[in-house]
């Protein structure tokens, strides 16, 4: 079942990073061209582009390599037993962080609930208000 787990996640992180790859990409050659064809002070936006081009090149390799490990783990009963082990031990870390955290992750869950609270209830208000105002049509 870990085995299954190992591979789900890595097929998970697979389409992860080529999800937001291509989006840039779309997206990023009409910026690119729409700031080409300003003047030289869009040189900020220009390395920006870059550094979001040479991201979507490391998350892609990152992607492939995550897929050639799991392939290889799928193959090799060493790795996959290797690979069933890191996945106990990142089960067991991230369970012990959930715990270590509990108090603040509640803490910050009641006080969005509150907030949420406050803003329906004041969004209601706003709705009775108007709901008074509003003259009626004859």
């Amino acid at each position: 079942m870990s085995f299954r787990f190992a591979f789900v996640a890595g097929a998970f992180l697979t389409s992860l990073a080529a999800l937001p790859l291509s989006a840039q990409q779309s997206t990023g050659g009409a910026l690119r061209d729409t700031t080409g064809a300003k003047s030289q002070s869009s040189h900020p936006a220009t390395s920006s582009d870059s550094a979001l081009v040479e991201l979507g090149r490391a998350i892609s390799a990152l992607a492939t390599t995550v897929q050639t490990v799991v392939e290889q783990t799928a193959k090799n009963p060493e790795m996959r037993a290797a690979a069933v082990q890191t996945a106990g031990k990142a089960v067991s870390l991230a369970q012990r962080t959930l715990e270590e955290n509990r108090g603040e992750l509640e803490r910050l869950l009641a006080e969005a609930s509150r907030k949420l609270a406050a803003a329906e209830a004041t969004e209601r208000a706003k709705v009775a208000e108007k709901s008074k105002v509003a003259p009626s049509k004859p």
